[in-house]
């Protein structure tokens, strides 16, 4: 670590010192001896043995240089190494390092270099492409805020859109409630011979979308609501509100399955009555067991049995394919599980009744 390192380093420093002043201390020695064996040439005749002490001082002297010399050698080599040591670990230079101190007491920055190592270790190992990775994530994180952005302003534009549509929708609604409304009204008092019939709108408690009530009056009776009438009496309501629902929007095409069953005779006359005005316009087909509805229609298609678990289809055209308009006096019904197809022969259209099950 960065202590271990600058700890070897000052060793180095003082170990170089310490060598340093001793070649200082080696060239003055052999300064030293130069300068006595220039003596002792001149003094060679006196002093030939300690001529030979110095010889043998020099030696000595010139060794220790040579070791000093590798031993600054080897303390350079050592100072790059911890150079580049913390070049690499820690991408600092040696000046750089050299000019930081510790803060705090030697044992403070041990203990705080082992908390920072112990740290480093439960970190795991280092991901080299985090940052390429960040790069991909913020990307995908924009792109999905401008989706975000999108989103929210065709939300916007959609909740613009539904507001339009349901106020164009309460005014049409409207609309088309006073003309069914008014229709209702006409179609109960010709069904009814008489009365008064009308649709009242119930709004809800909870502010949902309102409902629809149904108020009759019958000829000589008070003012009730549908659920009040006989059985009879709210199948021949129903119908009026269909027949004003139809006439106020007119349907290229329309079924009824035995929506007269519940009729007596005089009410079933003034239904076929109201089918027949509605075929002008419209291709009804009917299925009933009425004898009434078949003898109003003018094609009827019936199920018979001519031999046993042999069924076959029968059809009976009581107008003619030219179309003029007039029903024959004598067309009778077939079965009582015949079906009809009525068309208005000028709108070229026929109500087709089916066989009932």
């Amino acid at each position: 670590d960065l202590e271990e390192v600058l700890r070897q380093r000052a060793s180095a420093l003082a170990a170089y010192d310490r060598l340093a002043a001793s070649q200082a201390e080696g060239r003055q020695e052999v300064d030293r001896l130069a300068a006595e064996r220039a003596r002792l040439r001149d003094e060679l005749a006196r002093a030939q043995a300690e001529h030979a002490e110095a010889l043998e001082a020099a030696r000595t002297a010139e060794a220790a240089l040579h070791r000093t010399e590798l031993r600054a050698a080897q303390a350079d080599a050592e100072l790059g190494a911890a150079a580049a040591r913390l070049q690499e670990q820690y991408g600092i230079d040696l000046e750089a390092a050299a000019t930081r101190r510790l803060q705090g007491s030697r044992e403070d920055a041990r203990r705080r270099a082992g908390e920072l190592q112990a740290a480093l270790v439960a970190m795991g190992p280092v991901n080299l492409r985090a940052i390429e990775e960040h790069a991909a994530v913020a990307a995908r994180a924009a792109a999905l805020r401008g989706h975000l952005d999108d989103l929210a302003a065709a939300r916007e534009a959609l909740r613009g859109a539904i507001a339009q549509i349901n106020a164009q929708l309460r005014v049409r609604f409207h609309q088309t409630f006073e003309d069914v409304n008014r229709e209702f009204g006409r179609l109960f008092q010709r069904l009814f011979d008489g009365g008064e019939g009308a649709l009242e709108l119930v709004e809800d408690e909870l502010g949902g979308e309102p409902g629809l009530e149904v108020i009759a009056q019958l000829p000589g009776k008070r003012r009730r609501p549908l659920v009040a009438l006989s059985g009879g009496e709210r199948a021949l309501v129903a119908l009026t509100l269909i027949f004003a629902m139809l006439r106020v929007h007119p349907s290229p095409f329309c079924i009824f399955d035995e929506v007269e069953a519940a009729l007596d005779d005089a009410n079933t006359k003034r239904f076929t009555e109201l089918l027949r005005d509605l075929a002008e316009r419209t291709q009804v087909l009917i299925i009933t067991h009425n004898k009434g509805t078949m003898a109003a229609a003018d094609i009827l298609y019936g199920v018979t049995m001519q031999e046993p678990g042999l069924s076959s289809i029968v059809s009976v055209r009581l107008v003619p394919p030219s179309g003029n308009g007039d029903r024959p006096s004598d067309g009778a019904p077939g079965e009582a599980t015949a079906s009809r197809a009525a068309y208005s022969a000028s709108a070229a259209r026929r109500v087709v009744a089916l066989p009932a099950e």
